[in-house]
């Protein structure tokens, strides 16, 4: 796609992400890695998932606009392209989060998409898979003291399309409302799994945003309209933010030597979950 203006914007670490004029205002073009290297255990690169999500939540106000997807090909990488959203990063009102996210989980998912963990248990078992990448003994330990002892295998009755990196930086502020971008790897699955993800210090730190406060934390749960995800969220939340902080030793570990501000900025948002994991009520 050619236009005017076409500006090579900033902050994706694996993908080229331009913003390119056309007939209508602004598009967002992805251009996606052929090989995006390191294999991430949280965060995948899955371009096909992202086009479906665009696409089923069309109408809502959800998501962006999708103007076309190109699947990868021979010695070329998938690119897709959507309707750039006007706005300001999220930065206040917990509460508007909470009515997006319960809008998104409640629209009952597409098929096609990755399974996601759907139970505290397995959260916790991907937790233990993610820290055995780490080859660092001490970088393990100082995680192991907090881990919960025990984590439900229930599923939830219903399953529901869920972001997985709901984090500030991925909520635009528009002018009618709240939009979740970047949706690169969702899934299906549990929706507890982006209640921890928005609520997350580590999270927050990661965007450059402070964390929550816990009248904020208290404002979303109460906002979000879904008593039995915000009860699973009480009983099992330590096991999905026990997940985030292994990915932060993980993140740490594998970006130390190459990205070393970044990996610090990873082992803070690690101490800010650690905090959570320390007060979290044992059961």
């Amino acid at each position: 796609m050619s236009g005017d203006s076409r500006t090579l914007l900033t902050g994706g670490y694996r993908n080229q992400v331009w913003k390119v004029r056309d007939g209508r205002g602004f598009v967002i073009e992805k251009d996606y890695a052929e090989d995006p290297g390191d294999p991430n255990p949280m965060y995948p690169n899955l371009p096909d998932h992202e086009a479906a999500a665009m696409a089923h939540l069309a109408g809502t106000g959800c998501a962006p606009e999708l103007v076309s997807y190109r699947p990868p090909a021979l010695h070329q990488g998938a690119q897709v392209i959507y309707r750039y959203v006007a706005g300001t990063q999220w930065r206040r009102g917990v509460e508007q989060v909470a009515e997006l996210l319960h809008t998104v989980h409640h629209v009952a998912p597409p098929r096609g998409l990755r399974r996601l963990h759907r139970s505290a248990a397995e959260a916790l078992a991907h937790a233990d898979a993610v820290l055995a990448d780490v080859p660092v003994a001490r970088l393990r330990a100082e995680l192991a003291a907090h881990r919960p002892s025990a984590a439900a295998r229930s599923t939830p009755p219903r399953l529901s399309l869920v972001h997985t990196d709901c984090g500030p930086g991925n909520i635009v502020r528009t002018r009618q409302g709240l939009v979740l971008i970047d949706w690169q790897c969702p899934g299906v699955g549990d929706a507890v799994e982006d209640v921890a993800c928005f609520l997350s210090p580590a999270m927050m730190i990661l965007y450059a945003t402070p964390p929550h406060t816990a009248v904020a934390r208290s404002a979303f749960l109460a906002a979000y309209a879904d008593d039995a995800v915000v009860a699973r969220y009480l009983r099992d939340g330590a096991a999905w933010h026990y997940r985030i902080a292994s990915y932060c030793v993980w993140r740490s570990h594998r970006l130390a030597r190459r990205l070393p501000d970044v990996a610090q900025r990873y082992r803070d948002a690690l101490a800010a979950e650690l905090e959570v994991l320390a007060a979290w009520p044992s059961t």
